[in-house]
């Protein structure tokens, strides 16, 4: 249960990391309150002046954006990808492997 919370924060963090840019400041600002610096619904509302629905809200948003930008764009999906392919070069041993993996990611990258 603990490591799931802690994958699913990783996860949010990651999400943040490749689409956070493409917040409006005041979303930004609520999501690193709560994701980043741990503060409470209530201690956010209480800062923006703002209800603490509303922070709600804006995290739940913002979350749902991030999904929807993940789904369509993918960075994390490709980030993933070529990770794997770069540890299938790495862990090659041999020169033929590592062009088969070198290849690999070639094509991989091609794609995009």
């Amino acid at each position: 249960m603990k490591n799931e919370i802690l994958k699913e924060r990783e996860l949010i963090n990651d999400l943040f990391d490749a689409y956070g840019e493409l917040l409006t400041d005041k979303q930004k600002k609520i999501f690193e309150e709560y994701y980043l610096y741990d503060l409470s619904l209530s201690e956010i509302a209480e800062e923006q002046e703002i209800t603490r629905s509303a922070v709600n809200d804006s995290l739940k948003k913002t979350l749902a954006k991030f999904e929807e930008y993940e789904a369509k764009v993918g960075v994390l999906k490709m980030k993933k990808q070529i990770k794997s392919l770069v540890s299938l070069l790495d862990k090659a041993k041999t020169i033929e492997e590592k062009e088969e993996a070198l290849e690999a990611l070639k094509e991989y990258t091609d794609g995009i």
